[in-house]
């Protein structure tokens, strides 16, 4: 989602602060193994991360309904198919853009908000009532840059670098399904916090399925 002009300024800033060379209005034209040619300059690097966009899964495409150019469902009002009153799509296969003209984001509000809204038109239809519109309602949205640095539009004020990072831990704690998983998730992030653990699993060598004999 599109931020305000001031938090996108903080977010530049709190950027540069941990290095990071920010770019806009600026084209890769094409990307190599040696590296990446932007608008007239070649940047040569071994690592690169696209980070630009997404297409939805292909389950959508076998609905056989009409989808956008990224494979969303084009849903009804009430989240339902053309012609499949009882079949819902949410999420991120879902486009829905009768409340604005614009397809709303592959975020997880949305598709919280989606999937409650689904789950009370079932119940709805089990009783034989007819089911609801969908009407989403943005409460703001947080990103993390890193350690201390953040930026969160809550609509009514904005929070930048400590305190958006602050709020958005509080807000991603409070969201975890149940009170142990709270307090172990609010351990292990305090932990890292402290101990500056950034300790990561990675797979580096391919394995090849062993061909055992029958027992």
């Amino acid at each position: 989602a599109a931020y305000p002009p001031d938090l996108s300024e903080s977010a530049r800033k709190q950027l540069l602060e941990l290095g990071v060379e920010v770019r806009t209005n600026a084209r890769a034209t094409n990307i190599t193994e040696e590296g990446v040619q932007v608008d007239g300059e070649f940047i040569p690097c071994r690592v690169k991360i696209w980070a630009a966009g997404n297409i939805a899964s292909f389950v959508g495409k076998t609905l056989s309904v009409p989808v956008d150019r990224v494979g969303r469902v084009i849903v009804n009002d009430d989240l339902t198919i053309s012609g499949h009153p009882e079949v819902q799509v949410i999420g991120d296969l879902a486009n829905f853009s009768h409340q604005t003209g614009e397809p709303l984001p592959g975020i997880s509000p949305v598709a919280m908000q989606q999937g409650r809204h689904a789950a009370r038109n079932i119940l709805r239809m089990i009783r034989g009532e007819k089911p609801k519109q969908f009407r989403y309602f943005d409460k703001g949205s947080m990103a993390t840059i890193g350690r201390n640095k953040a930026v969160a539009d809550l609509k009514f004020f904005h929070l930048s670098g400590r305190p958006a990072w602050l709020a958005w831990l509080f807000v991603h704690i409070i969201f975890l399904v149940g009170f142990r998983n709270r307090l172990l998730v609010l351990f292990q992030w305090a932990w890292a916090y402290l101990s500056f653990d950034k300790g990561a699993r990675l797979i580096t060598r391919n394995f090849q399925s062993e061909h055992r004999p029958p027992a």
